[in-house]
């Protein structure tokens, strides 16, 4: 039997790595896992748009949205007046509770005076003059109701409480003088010398009354007192004579 050539080659046995490639190997290995970690935390981050960098990325990308307006709250003009705020008023303008912080927009309390508009001043009484012009038109305006024979209008110048002289009912006058007016004919009624009294809501005219007829002509001194009444004045009383 022959035996093997000598020159066979034995398998080489794999050399031991010495302490330097061991730390080389090891530092290599460790930086892979390091690199692997960090991509799957960018890739992570960045999907969810924490990423510092890909969120800088992304806002140049998208095109700037106009902010809200700036609203500049009123400011108080203490020069044009010069006076100082009253005692108890508040600085505050109406208007600024929007730019405040939310945790103290609450304590803003501003009064704020409502003008409440402002009554309406009575009317102020006429004068002597404007009393006694007035009472004047109305004398005029009564006498020419007469001589006009205006049954209506002259009645209308008499208080609705007019009191005729002598025990004569308000009723029974009414249909005298109805009476007559209706009569034909014409009359002249003149006034003279009228002076006029008047005080408050009371007062009196005097003058001279001078009354004609188809039938007669009278020359007599008349006196009427009368009321204002809801801005008139009326006849309450009538005197003939002295």
């Amino acid at each position: 039997m022959n035996s093997a050539p000598s020159n066979m080659q034995r398998p080489q046995t794999a050399k031991a790595l010495s302490a330097s490639q061991t730390l080389l190997w090891f530092s290599a290995g460790v930086a892979g896992m390091f690199l692997i970690v960090s991509a799957i935390f960018a890739v992570k981050y960045s999907l969810q748009g924490e990423l510092p960098l890909m969120s800088a990325s992304r806002a140049a990308s998208e095109p700037e949205k106009p902010g809200p307006a700036t609203v500049t709250p009123p400011v108080r003009n203490a020069t044009s007046t010069g006076a100082a705020p009253a005692a108890g008023s508040s600085d505050f303008e109406s208007g600024t509770e929007g730019i405040l912080p939310p945790e103290a927009a609450h304590l803003a309390k501003v009064t704020i005076a409502t003008a409440s508009p402002a009554p309406a001043s009575p009317a102020s009484p006429p004068t002597a003059a404007e009393a006694d012009k007035a009472i004047g038109e109305q004398v005029q305006s009564w006498a020419a109701a007469w001589q006009r024979k205006a049954i209506d209008d002259y009645l209308a110048h008499y208080a609705p409480d007019f009191q005729p002289a002598g025990k004569l009912a308000h009723a029974d006058w009414l249909v005298q003088r109805r009476q007559r007016l209706s009569r034909p004919g014409t009359l002249s009624i003149g006034i003279d010398k009228l002076q006029v009294r008047q005080s408050g809501d009371t007062a009196s005219a005097r003058f001279q009354q001078t009354y004609r007829s188809d039938a007669q002509a009278l020359v007599d001194s008349k006196t009427l007192e009368l009321v204002r009444r809801n801005g008139q004045w009326l006849i309450l009383r009538e005197y003939t004579g002295n």
